[in-house]
């Protein structure tokens, strides 16, 4: 059985996977584009990039793919390229598993919801697409209410490299000063200057308390001034490589507080690192990685409160203890590349 994969970009987690995963199974793949904030490509080599090359090249090189390879992984389902290797497997007629980390999300508009859904049933009903959902629940959703049926519906888990992000010294923190920390871009979705009002609720009863901010984004400075008095509140900037492994390593729990996130990977490498984690109810990380895995807390994404409350929970030693270990221990012990290689096992065994 060949299989081939078309995936978005050589970001960090990307490659990672691909090394661990993908070369040892002799899955061979491309690049659909070839640029990424996080790239590394290290021990990759040099792989295509598909929009590097002309429409009629891209055209032909599915073309050639479909002919050569029996099962195809493509990362998400719109776009020209996308359209182009569903229209060329008319006559192919492989099968082609949808790589999405999207949630199930109905559009507002009238209109936008009707297009998604002509658009959706005629792709997620033909009998040759899979999907491959990044999570267990809405991800999964996201597929079976637009009309594929449940029997092509898998799982293929948002995983990193846990091993990388590994601290085998979470448990020897000292929480005299309790360190909240956010790690990516400051953008408004990220619902940051939401996150910073509810830490300074939280900081008026828990002084010994901090807020680390890391990251870069086109709200940076406008935050950065309205909060330039608060000396319990860092701006770290962006970290990569060791640095962001020391983030994990010198603070205490993850906040990730956005109005929209797909994923949010950030999750897993922090509780890799044995960090506790709340997250909003718009992370889609948190239905399997947080949910009934006593490994953090789940707020609601409009309500301020609901998010100290959870601050002022997880500050109990023994609730930050009891959650450090159980998030270490599932990430270690389940959600990792062994439970991706097993989910991608039965993809293509399925498809045989």
């Amino acid at each position: 059985m060949k299989v081939f994969a078309f995936l978005a970009e050589p970001a960090s987690y990307t490659v990672d996977r691909n090394l661990r995963v993908y070369v040892p199974m002799g899955i061979d793949y491309c690049y659909l584009l070839g640029d990424s904030e996080a790239k590394n490509t290290g021990g990759e080599g040099k792989k295509d990039v598909l929009a590097d090359l002309s429409k009629w090249r891209q055209w032909c090189y599915m073309r050639r793919v479909l002919k050569e390879y029996d099962t195809v992984i493509f990362n998400g389902y719109t776009g020209l390229s996308f359209f182009m290797l569903f229209v060329l497997n008319v006559w192919y007629s492989k099968s082609i598993g949808i790589d999405s980390d999207t949630q199930y999300r109905e559009p507002v508009g009238l209109f936008k919801r009707w297009i998604k859904r002509m658009y959706l049933s005629i792709v997620f009903g033909n009998k040759h697409i899979y999907g491959l959902a990044g999570g267990s629940y809405t991800h999964k959703d996201l597929f079976r209410k637009f009309g594929m049926a449940q029997e092509r519906v898998l799982l293929m888990p948002m995983v990193v490299d846990n091993v990388h992000f590994d601290n085998k010294e979470y448990k020897q923190k000292k929480t005299d000063i309790m360190r909240f920390v956010y790690v990516g871009r400051l953008i408004e979705c990220k619902n940051i200057d939401f996150m910073i009002r509810a830490f300074l609720v939280y900081h008026q009863k828990y002084a010994n308390s901090e807020l680390h901010i890391v990251g870069k984004g086109t709200l940076d400075e406008m935050l950065k001034n309205r909060y330039a008095s608060c000396g319990s509140i860092f701006w770290d900037g962006p970290k990569y490589g060791n640095d962001l492994l020391d983030v994990y390593r010198q603070n205490h729990v993850l906040v990730l507080p956005s109005t929209y996130e797909p994923w949010g990977l950030v999750v897993n490498e922090a509780m890799s690192a044995g960090m506790p984690v709340l997250v909003s109810n718009e992370v889609g990380a948190h239905y399997d990685l947080v949910d009934g895995n006593d490994t953090g807390f789940v707020f609601d994404a409009y309500d301020e409160q609901a998010l100290v409350n959870v601050m002022e929970q997880i500050s109990s030693v023994d609730t930050y203890k009891k959650c450090s270990d159980n998030a270490y221990k599932f990430m270690h012990n389940y959600w990792n590349y062994s439970l991706y290689r097993r989910c991608l096992e039965e993809f293509i065994n399925k498809t045989a």
